[in-house]
């Protein structure tokens, strides 16, 4: 008798406890907290309402969302986005994230405004290029259709430095920068432009992608300029360009940088993008929109020139005479290295 009364209290027990967890685990099942950004594991529908009675459109796995908000008025809690949107808060559905990003062993992607890396406001010398020696040779009268400091243009700044009691150094420091007629401030806001971030942690990759061409059409019509990869009143030349548009994504490929790139030798940053191991390399037949398109010289074989992917066949690239979009194919350059992925 004694055993049947106890068997009787556990099977109570067992039942009471089994009818408490049920509500319990129903409720861990939903973020009853905002998450903050949102990454979406299965198809989800977005509403207008938080009742979800008004369908917006379907969501697919691996959309990103800020959430604003969790609203608790209905049977389960629901998010609300940053757009106004409504959606499930069933974690068998989204699932909380620090937001997009690369897997650790590519490039990482930024949230934060990059930052200039290199020396801002350096002093320039024989062999420079980019947009400081592009102004001086035509200053100077020694433009020749090649912004490269050259012994004509230092032959030209020791002159003027002499005839205006300037040490005589034949490098354009800021003091003979300004002497020049240009402002004072723009010696170090040239070098220091990096494009402004074009997308945030709770967008996807497509929204990367977009923020990289969005940059890259800022140039659109600007001159081919050998070194340079300032702010799109200037021009650029090829690796410039796409230098740029990786800042917009939120890419720093440091060291190679918009800085350097004005330095003896770095006009072929083209080859040292080429050459990181952070870019995933894929198939040409596999290229994306966003993609970097990497070209060989013929007969030497190596890397000479970079375009940014825009689908359809087209690229954006600076390439003489001017920042345009091409064909991925045309009589000047056809001989294709690769495709190099940004985002994934």
């Amino acid at each position: 008798m004694l055993h049947k009364k106890l068997l009787t209290s556990l099977l109570l027990v067992a039942g009471v406890t089994a009818s408490l967890s049920v509500p319990a685990q129903a409720a861990s099942t939903y973020y009853t907290t905002n998450p903050g950004i949102i990454r979406v594991k299965k198809t989800v529908i977005y509403y207008k309402n938080a009742a979800r009675t008004q369908k917006i459109k379907a969501i697919k796995k691996g959309h990103y969302a800020k959430i604003s908000k969790v609203v608790t008025t209905g049977k389960h809690p629901v998010l609300k986005t940053n757009t106004g949107k409504y959606v499930t808060a069933n974690k068998a559905f989204v699932a909380k994230t620090a937001g997009y990003q690369n897997p650790k062993k590519y490039y990482q992607v930024n949230y934060t405004q990059i930052k200039p890396y290199g020396k801002v406001g350096y002093t320039v010398k024989r062999h420079y290029e980019g947009i400081k020696t592009w102004k001086i040779m035509r200053r100077l009268g020694t433009a020749n259709g090649y912004n490269q400091y050259n012994q004509a243009t230092y032959n030209a700044v020791k002159a003027f430095q002499r005839k205006h009691g300037l040490k005589v150094t034949g490098n354009v420091n800021q003091k003979t920068w300004v002497k020049l007629g240009f402002s004072k401030s723009s010696f170090k806001s040239i070098d220091s432009y990096v494009a402004p971030l074009g997308a945030h942690a709770w967008n996807g990759r497509s929204a990367h992608i977009e923020a990289m061409i969005h940059q890259a059409y800022k140039y659109l019509g600007k001159p081919y300029l050998v070194g340079s990869s300032s702010k799109p009143i200037y021009g650029t030349d090829c690796s410039g360009l796409v230098m740029q548009a990786l800042y917009a994504g939120g890419i720093n490929p440091a060291p190679i940088s918009a800085i350097h790139h004005a330095y003896p030798g770095n006009e072929w940053n083209s080859r040292n993008l080429w050459a990181s191991k952070k870019f995933q390399h894929v198939a040409y037949r596999n290229r994306q929109r966003g993609d970097l398109v990497f070209y060989y010289q013929p007969g030497t074989h190596t890397i000479w020139h970079v375009a940014l992917y825009l689908g359809h066949n087209k690229v954006i690239e600076s390439w003489p005479p001017r920042i345009m979009v091409q064909p991925i194919k045309n009589g000047q350059r056809s001989n294709i290295a690769g495709i190099a992925r940004v985002f994934h």
